[in-house]
C-alpha cells in the first residue's frame, strides 16, 4: 500500500520526500533538529521492523512532525570465527537501516531485558528522557519497568488484526493458511503478555497470490510506519477511543524453524507447498531429499511455481509417477515435480546443503543424471539398499484422469445432462476454479 492511498484512508494529504542525499536529510529530520514533537525510542530487529522506521522517517515530513527525535534499540550483532578472523553472522536489519539513515543505535547484550539499562536521549537533540517508545517485531518481552519508564508509556506495530495471529510470526502464519486480508495493528504494550494489550488503530491488508513474505514484510512495513506515525500525532484522541481485545478470538502463532519446510510428499498437496514457498521465501525455504549413488542430499526448493496447463500440458504417463517424481528435466528451464493431489510444481532453481545455488539445467546435469532415482524422499532411508518404493497413505484414492482437466476444456454438458450427472456422485471431486487441478 502506497503512501499516498494510506493518506487516502486516514483523510489526510501525505507527502513522501525521501532522499539520498544525507545532508539534506539531516537538515529537514536530523537528531539536533528542535520541534514541538515527541522523542521516540524505537526498539525493533528484523525486517519488518526495519521498513516500518523507514515509513516513520518518510512519514515524518509534514508541517507538524509528531517526532522530534528518534533514536533505535536492537540486538547486537553476532559474530562468528573463520581462520583467524571474527566475521558477522547475523546483524539486525532495523540497526542496519537506521545506521544508513544516521540514528544512533543501542546495542542490547541480551535477549532477557529485566537489568537493561535504558539510555537517555542524545545531548545533542537536549538530553534528558524519551517521550515513548515504539516497538516493532524485537522479540524480546519488555517489562513493566520499561514501559511504565516513559511518560506516555509504549505502543506496538503488529503485522496482524488483532486478536489474530497474536505471536512471532503472523505473516508466515496468515500466508501457510491462505488468507486473503490481512493488516496492521497498532496496540499499547501490555505488562504480562506478548501483543495483548488495547487496539488503538488498525488498517486491512489485503494479500495478492504472488505475496511472499519478503514481499509482505516491506508492504506491511511501509503500511505500519505510516500507521504509527499518525497515531503519534493522535494520540490522546486515539486512546479514549481504544478498544479492548477480545480473549474469546485470540490465536497465537508459533516461531517456525527449519524443520517446518519440510516436504511431505505422502499428505502435502501442490497448493500447501506453495504456502509453504511464499511462507518461508527469504528465510528457511522448502526443501526435500534426493538420492545421488549412496548419499542422500539436503534440497532447497528456492524459486517455484504452479505451471499453467494450457502451456504446460500433462505428460501421457502422469498417472503412472508416484508424488516428489521428476516428469521433465531435460531441455527445460523447470524441473517438474507431481504431488499427493495429482497436481504439478515446477521448481527453476536449487540448492544443495553447502553449496551455492543452481538452476534447474545446472541441476539436472549435475544431479539428476547421475543418480538411479527419479523422485524426491520426505527423509532419508538406509542407502544400503534401494530406495523403498512410494506408501500411499491408508484409504487414499487417486484422482481419474478426468480430475486434470481444467472445467474450461471439459465438454459442455446441458442442464439435463448436469442433473443427471450430479444424482449420486457424491465421491466425484468437484473442481471449483481453474487452479484446483492441472
Amino acid at each position: 500500500m502506497s503512501a499516498y492511498l494510506l493518506g487516502r484512508i486516514w483523510a489526510v494529504p501525505v507527502r513522501l520526500q525521501r532522499t539520498t542525499n544525507l545532508y539534506r536529510w539531516r537538515r529537514r529530520f536530523s537528531s539536533s533538529r528542535t520541534v514541538d514533537g515527541l522523542k521516540v525510542l524505537f526498539f525493533g530487529t528484523d525486517e519488518f521492523a526495519s521498513f516500518t522506521l523507514s515509513s516513520m522517517m518518510d512519514q515524518n515530513y509534514t508541517s507538524n512532525p509528531p517526532i522530534e527525535h528518534i533514536e533505535v534499540v536492537c540486538p547486537q550483532a553476532i559474530y562468528k570465527r573463520r581462520g583467524k578472523k571474527e566475521v558477522v553472522d547475523w546483524k539486525s536489519r532495523a540497526g542496519t537501516k537506521a545506521e544508513s539513515l544516521g540514528i544512533k543505535v543501542h546495542y542490547t547484550t541480551s535477549r532477557v531485558m529485566t537489568d537493561w539499562k535504558i539510555p537517555e536521549v542524545d545531548e545533542r537533540a537536549g538530553g534528558g528522557k524519551f517521550d515513548i517508545g515504539v516497538v516493532s517485531s524485537f522479540g524480546s518481552f519488555l517489562p513493566e519497568r520499561i514501559i511504565n519508564y516513559f511518560p506516555k508509556g509504549m505502543i506496538n506495530v503488529h503485522p496482524s488484526l488483532l486478536p489474530k495471529y497474536r505471536g512471532p510470526s503472523p505473516i508466515q502464519t496468515a500466508l501457510l493458511n491462505g488468507d486473503t486480508v490481512s493488516g496492521v495493528t497498532v496496540l499499547e504494550v501490555h505488562p504480562q503478555k506478548f501483543d495483548a494489550g488495547n487496539i488503538l488503530a488498525q488498517v486491512p491488508f489485503v494479500i495478492e497470490p504472488q505475496h511472499k513474505r519478503a514481499d509482505l514484510m516491506i508492504l506491511m512495513g511501509h503500511v505500519g510506519g505510516g500507521l504509527v506515525t499518525k497515531v503519534l500525532g493522535q494520540l490522546d484522541l486515539v486512546r479514549k477511543k481504544a478498544l479492548v481485545q477480545d480473549e474469546s478470538k485470540v490465536t497465537v502463532t508459533k516461531m517456525f524453524g527449519l524443520l517446518d519446510g519440510q516436504i511431505i510428499w505422502e499428505t502435502m498437496s501442490a497448493e500447501q507447498i506453495m504456502r509453504m514457498h511464499r511462507a518461508f521465501y527469504g528465510s528457511e525455504s522448502v526443501y526435500s531429499f534426493f538420492r545421488v549413488k549412496n548419499k542422500f542430499h539436503m534440497i532447497k526448493f528456492l524459486e517455484l511455481h504452479r505451471p499453467n496447463p494450457k502451456k504446460y500440458p500433462l505428460a501421457p504417463n502422469y498417472l503412472e509417477y508416484a508424488p516428489g517424481a521428476i516428469l521433465k528435466a531435460r531441455k527445460h528451464p523447470y524441473i517438474e515435480f507431481t504431488c499427493i493431489d495429482g497436481c504439478r510444481i515446477h521448481v527453476t532453481r536449487f540448492q544443495v546443503a553447502s553449496k551455492q545455488p543452481v538452476d534447474a539445467y545446472q541441476f539436472n546435469a549435475g544431479y539428476i543424471k547421475k543418480s538411479k532415482d527419479i523422485r524426491m524422499v520426505t527423509s532419508p532411508t538406509d542407502t544400503r539398499r534401494l530406495t523403498p518404493p512410494f506408501v500411499y497413505p491408508e484409504g487414499y484414492v487417486r484422482p481419474t484422469v478426468g480430475d486434470f482437466i481444467p472445467p474450461v476444456l471439459l465438454p459442455k454438458k446441458n442442464k439435463v445432462e448436469d442433473e443427471a450427472t450430479d444424482v449420486g456422485d457424491e465421491d466425484t471431486p468437484v473442481l471449483e476454479d481453474d487452479d484446483t487441478f492441472v
